[in-house]
């Protein structure tokens, strides 16, 4: 059995765990967690409905020379109404993927909702129509700014020509040249990270980031361009509400 993973309340890092959550995470009172952690996914888009399969493989360093290698997977689905769900899992070596939580993005009734499925809860949010909180249309990925630290370089490069799941792509790579002491760094670092993306699904299909410090790589594996039943995006007869 695979460790308890899901996904968790807080700001969105560069990092497996961050984009898979970290076991026993819980969102706190106030929180709006799911938009937020669904990161790429949290945003609607309306008659581009799918089902997808990602794998994720996060590879750091240890200090003797050694490496931790760690593996996710998650299944996504959408509508053509934009309602999506996610499912993210840890995936030991060898073993099956087995899914604790699904997280589900409702448009239609401006909702987000989680299932635990061993107790079988649902926690139902109902999201604001304005404010930080809300719903928000699809931002295409050259649409979105690059960030960096004072002091660091950063080269953006327009990339093209491949196919994800049989799905053509345009792509964005970003190398960041972090000096001395940027970081605490005591020598320069240099980074580079991709993303591709369907123009037409406005779905990420694949990512990596290159690091000293890790090696990430998410790409979705299997896509089917259908509809899904619709009873993905319900809450089971037999779950309890809150």
């Amino acid at each position: 059995m695979g460790r308890r993973m899901f996904l968790k309340s807080g700001a969105l890092a560069i990092s497996l765990l961050a984009m898979i959550a970290l076991p026993g995470a819980k969102a706190q009172k106030g929180d709006v967690p799911a938009v937020a952690a669904m990161g790429d996914d949290g945003s609607v888009v309306l008659g581009q409905p799918l089902e997808a399969v990602e794998k994720i493989v996060s590879v750091k360093p240890l200090a003797d020379g050694a490496t931790v290698t760690k593996r996710a997977e998650e299944r996504k689905w959408r509508d053509a109404q934009g309602r999506f769900r996610k499912e993210a899992t840890m995936v030991e070596d060898g073993g099956e993927a087995v899914y604790h939580r699904a997280t589900i993005l409702d448009p239609v009734n401006n909702t987000v909702t989680t299932l635990d499925l061993d107790n079988k809860v649902a926690t139902v949010i109902h999201l604001p129509e304005q404010g930080p909180g809300k719903l928000h249309a699809y931002v295409d990925l050259f649409d979105k700014p690059v960030e960096a630290l004072p002091g660091v370089k950063v080269n953006v490069e327009k990339l093209e020509g491949k196919e994800f799941a049989g799905v053509p792509a345009v792509g964005r790579r970003v190398t960041r040249t972090r000096p001395p002491g940027t970081i605490g760094n005591d020598r320069t670092i240099v980074s580079v990270s991709e993303r591709w993306v369907s123009p037409d699904l406005k779905l990420l299909l694949y990512s990596s980031m290159d690091d000293p410090r890790e090696k990430l790589t998410r790409e979705v594996t299997q896509l089917d361009r259908g509809e899904p039943d619709p009873s993905v995006f319900m809450v089971p007869s037999d779950f309890s509400v809150r």
